[in-house]
């Protein structure tokens, strides 16, 4: 990928990110409104703690070129991002893969005990479909209502939850290549696949558009956990913002465990490509989100 592309991506990606935090920082004081503040405190510890902000910056771009207003699609991403983060305090606990950094900072229960963490992350995930139902405007109601649809099955039972119980109760019986793929599909690539197909869906009823949209957020998806899994495996805390090896550490299957870390980055590259394919009838080759795809696979956190 040449250095004007990476510069343009980057630009963009900022972009949406300011914009994101700028709304984020507008709504604090409305969002602690009747909350406990000792739990607000730890909430919003962790949502304002940064991170690249992608499900949100996804779901932004996809409703810009679906036709909606980017200032209308942010309480679907601020949603989105909330329920990210609630996973994220979840994930860091003792009980799962017990780590205490998150983002570059001590995990949510280093910092305020696992208790309340567990009362946040179960707040924050609550609050992540509440949110949007009751601050979108100008959103055609019967197009919200099929955005949050998006949104509340993929966070459902059968998707990042199960996701994440493939993730901690491996079945040694099964078909190991078969069951990382499945990991990555649900642990990760649900809500990626949905912050792109519920921010398209806010500006469009069009089947094949959504379609679309679905099938690039899916490949999308896959190939950030492929890359997250070499990540693991390759980087620095410094880099990554968490502790690096706690996969093998834990001795979990990953794409690097079972496909080795040459074919893993190109098994990236390939779901990479395919997010591509899926909205090329959409979308110019130049336009971000086709960019995007490719910039993800060579980041380095």
């Amino acid at each position: 990928m040449d250095e004007l592309r990476i510069k343009s991506v980057k630009a963009t990606m900022e972009h949406y990110r300011q914009i994101f935090e700028d709304y984020m920082n507008s709504t604090r004081e409305d969002r602690k409104k009747d909350v406990h503040d000792k739990l607000f405190e730890a909430m919003e510890y962790s949502l304002a703690a940064g991170g690249k902000r992608l499900r949100p910056m996804l779901c932004l771009a996809a409703a810009e070129r679906c036709g909606c207003a980017v200032e209308d699609a942010l309480p679907l991403a601020l949603g989105i991002e909330m329920f990210h983060t609630g996973t994220l305090i979840h994930d860091d606990l003792p009980c799962m893969d017990n780590d205490d950094m998150r983002r570059g900072k001590p995990s949510n229960h280093k910092m305020f005990g696992e208790t309340i963490a567990v009362l946040a992350g179960d707040a924050l995930m609550s609050y992540a479909v509440e949110y949007p139902l009751w601050n979108t405007k100008n959103t055609d109601p019967a197009k919200l209502l099929g955005a949050i649809k998006i949104f509340s099955t993929a966070i459902g039972p059968d998707g990042v939850c199960s996701g994440q119980v493939f993730d901690m109760d491996y079945d040694a019986t099964c078909d190991i290549p078969g069951y990382v793929r499945k990991i990555a599909a649900l642990k990760t690539g649900a809500l990626i696949k949905a912050s792109i197909a519920s921010g398209a869906a806010l500006g469009t009823e069009d089947k094949n558009t959504l379609s679309c949209y679905s099938e690039y957020g899916a490949h999308l998806g896959s190939a950030f956990q492929i890359v997250d899994d070499i990540l693991d495996v390759t980087s620095t805390p410094e880099e990554l913002g968490k502790t690096p090896g706690k996969d093998a550490e834990q001795g979990k299957i990953t794409h690097v465990t079972v496909y080795g870390l040459e074919t893993a980055r190109k098994m990236a590259k390939e779901e990479s490509d395919m997010a591509v394919q899926a909205i090329s009838s959409i979308l110019p080759k130049d336009d971000f989100l086709c960019n995007l795809a490719e910039y993800l696979v060579y980041r380095s956190y």
